[in-house]
């Protein structure tokens, strides 16, 4: 049996606030970058599991057009280093849509928790025409992110 996927509509939301001014290209990239466990076998065969708990950390990339509302948005979430410990951690999810070509759709959701602007963004100058520096990308990195599907 041939199965087929088909995606569109995802959904990015910060803070309870859909993100809307997206760029081209990859707009948007959750990242897990750690494991989730770590294993050693020993002598005999004998083998220890252990739980990374920075296995449910993330790193989530956004590529938004410059100067625009969720710029600014953003832009104002960067922690300082004046009153960091006041800093207030952000919330997100990103939802995945997923049909089945039969008319059927699942979401697969990522529910993120803790989350904190990493850096700031970089941004482009170029007198060639490169539409990169209307782009901004910012990483938000979150302490935990939970997958859900549906």
């Amino acid at each position: 049996m041939t199965n087929f996927v088909l995606t569109g509509a995802d959904t990015i939301i910060i803070n309870d606030i859909p993100v809307r001014d997206f760029a081209d290209g990859d707009i948007g990239t959750l990242d897990l970058p750690n494991n989730i466990f770590a294993g050693q076998t020993g002598k005999n065969g004998n083998t220890i599991f252990a739980l990374d708990e920075s296995g449910n950390n993330a790193t989530l990339t956004m590529r938004i057009l410059l100067s625009s509302g969720d710029d600014k948005r953003f832009n104002g979430m960067i922690p300082t280093s004046d009153g960091f410990a006041s800093t207030v951690l952000a919330t997100g999810s990103v939802v995945k849509q997923v049909g089945d070509g039969q008319g059927n759709i699942s979401y697969n959701t990522y529910l993120l928790n803790g989350g904190m602007i990493q850096k700031k963004p970089n941004i482009t100058t170029n007198v060639n025409g490169d539409t990169s520096q209307g782009v901004c990308e910012y990483t938000f990195y979150f302490a935990s992110a939970e997958r859900a599907i549906s």
